[in-house]
């Protein structure tokens, strides 16, 4: 379930210098910082599992986690072992730092002699690698703690949809935070956060060899920060909950126990997901305090004109509401007719688009594939790509139609997703097509790469291949 505060609308009098700052740096650290993590990570491992070292350094894996009492992912380990999908056994085993330190005391007496002399050399080599990965660098490991650590993670992330996540949240919620409190409060409110979030997480396991990334944490310290500060007044949230979706009007602060609430609830039942829940709750319960404690000590710090001033009201965002409260009533027909009124006045973009065509689904109208057709078409941005990715998985009959050009467009985004099918999908029936389109080579590469992350080589050399023909062609036909 996602709540989002929208009361503010940015105010360029109130100019987030800061937001902004914090945002270029995150995003500069992500693409020039962390940018070669890729290779490392691929020349380690491949380093590694072309030398069969696995074969010798597993019996002291299983030892070393059955002494760290990590039985469930043992016995996940021990089944992949089996099997033979060893690749998450491998990324985890080298990058845990003092499992080679425990590996060294070892191996020079259990290792067969003839092997040792190499070992030794490539298997240090290959941890130098692992250790100047940035988030190993830089992250925030609980068992081998930095003072430096509890700053520099706060600007590193995991990939490019978990640094657009924290992005958007810290927009939505960060503006209106700088513009009530300050530019220089609200830098440091937002580092304390992070601090405050990254020890949490350190505090609920002292032992754990995880690297911590992320600006969620100071994030989450921005959104409580966000309630606090407009405490009881009734603000605007827009919230979504698996088919439920709109806006709402709420006391600020009776949010606050719901976020901290979900992220406890979720750290003691969701133990199977990555997630650092309780970097999330230490951050919001930093940044309530933080706004607490200003308001005691400094209330003249605010700045109650902007925190009072009501925030004009959007005929857009209006008939949003009108039409997310036909849905919530099953009102299908009645919120169609709304979204075409929207589209009518305010002309279509993806949001209206992505209804229209949700709606249309149910009853499967003559309407219907022309709203398939408008969303594949459409503008979109990276956020939108996995919802583009189901409307393309839902509707085979409609693939045909989409133009080349927009198949093209389309293509090269979903080849970002986790599982590119889809992009390897339309980048066939281009081929099909016999397309003549000089960005099908560029396509090709990046399908290239996509697989050579998924450690898929047969089809990343296929579609080298592919590319490396599609550019021959295309210089020869500009010769």
């Amino acid at each position: 379930m996602i709540i989002v505060p929208t009361e503010k609308q940015l105010d360029w009098r109130n100019a987030p210098v800061v937001l902004f700052t914090l945002v270029l740096i995150n995003v500069m650290v992500f693409f020039l910082y962390q940018s070669g993590d890729n290779r490392k990570v691929f020349e380690a491992v491949v380093k590694y599992q072309t030398a069969g070292y696995l074969e010798h350094e597993w019996p002291f894996f299983e030892k070393y986690l059955e002494d760290k009492k990590e039985t469930k992912l043992l016995k996940d380990y021990r089944e992949q072992f089996k099997e033979e999908d060893v690749e998450a056994i491998v990324f985890d085993l080298l990058g845990r730092d003092d499992f080679f330190i425990y590996l060294k005391d070892k191996a020079y007496q259990y290792f067969p002699s003839e092997i040792y002399d190499d070992w030794i050399i490539e298997r240090t080599e290959i941890d130098r690698l692992f250790n100047s990965l940035s988030f190993v660098e830089n992250g925030l490991i609980a068992n081998d703690l930095h003072i430096s650590s509890f700053l520099t993670h706060q600007f590193l992330h995991g990939d490019m949809m978990h640094l657009l996540g924290n992005m958007f949240f810290l927009v939505v919620c960060g503006f209106a935070v700088e513009a009530a409190i300050g530019h220089w409060r609200f830098l440091l409110f937002y580092l304390l956060s992070g601090f405050a979030a990254g020890f949490a997480q350190v505090a609920s396991d002292w032992s754990s060899s995880q690297p911590l990334v992320g600006a969620s944490g100071a994030i989450s310290g921005v959104m409580a920060m966000y309630l606090a500060v407009f405490r009881l007044k009734k603000i605007e949230f827009f919230y979504w909950f698996f088919f439920f979706v709109g806006y709402l009007r709420a006391p600020a602060l009776l949010i606050l126990p719901f976020y901290l609430g979900k992220e406890i609830y979720s750290y003691y039942y969701d133990t199977e997901s990555n997630i650092a829940f309780m970097a999330h709750a230490g951050g919001f319960g930093a940044g309530a305090v933080l706004i607490g404690l200003a308001w005691v000590f400094n209330r003249s710090m605010f700045n109650q004109h902007y925190i009072e001033q009501d925030q004009a009201v959007d005929p857009g965002r209006e008939k949003l509401a009108e039409i997310y409260n036909y849905i919530d009533k099953h009102r299908f027909d009645r919120a169609l007719h709304c979204v075409n009124e929207l589209i009518q006045a305010q002309g279509l973009n993806f949001e209206s688009a992505m209804l229209r065509y949700n709606l249309l689904k149910i009853s499967r109208g003559a309407d219907y594939t022309q709203a398939a057709l408008g969303l594949l078409t459409s503008s979109f941005t990276q956020v939108d790509i996995k919802k583009l990715d189901k409307v393309w998985q839902e509707n085979p009959e409609i693939q045909q139609q989409v133009p080349e050009q927009a198949a093209i467009k389309l293509g090269l985004q979903l080849v970002n997703l986790e599982s590119p099918k889809s992009a390897e999908e339309i980048f066939k029936q281009l081929q099909q097509n016999n397309s003549k389109n000089p960005r099908l080579g560029i396509f090709a590469t990046k399908l290239a790469t996509a697989f050579q992350r998924l450690k898929d080589g047969e089809k990343a050399a296929h579609y080298e291949f592919l590319a490396s023909q599609l550019s021959q062609g295309a210089a020869n036909g500009l010769l």
